[in-house]
């Protein structure tokens, strides 16, 4: 099984990965657990449990087209020195800890949809790039 998750909040663009596993879930994928969270920190973690594989989706501040989505590495979220989390223990925090206790899937992917610069403000999602990453994930 595949496990595809959205971490995010109802506040502004950090609902952005939210709304991408509501369109995912349009598409009918076989074999495919969508599963939308809002802000769980470190128990993120508990979600990598018994699956091989998972597709993490994250809003993140990148200076990019707003609502567009990439392909980060885990290291990536480090880097970003602007973030939309309001999780708390963020992902990038939980991601790094999860790789020390040896807590990561076998396979995991990380995408990263751009919030532009107005962090209040939801863009639109680019269900279109979207797909273009997820659906040879799958």
């Amino acid at each position: 099984m595949i496990r595809v998750i959205g971490v995010g909040s109802p506040f502004g663009a950090d609902r952005l990965a939210w709304l991408a596993v509501d369109h995912l879930s349009t598409l009918q994928l076989s074999e495919c657990e969508l599963i939308k969270l809002d802000r769980p920190g470190s128990q993120l973690l508990n979600y990598f449990r018994e699956v091989l594989k998972v597709i993490l989706i994250d809003a993140v501040a990148l200076d990019e087209t707003p609502g567009g989505a990439s392909l980060l590495a885990p290291v990536d979220l480090q880097q970003i020195s602007v973030s939309t989390s309001s999780h708390g223990f963020g992902v990038a925090q939980t991601l790094a800890l999860g790789t020390q206790l040896g807590q990561m899937p076998p396979d995991f992917h990380l995408i990263g949809i751009h919030t532009g610069i107005a962090l209040s403000e939801l863009p639109s999602l680019d269900v279109e790039a979207l797909e273009r990453l997820v659906l040879p994930l799958i």
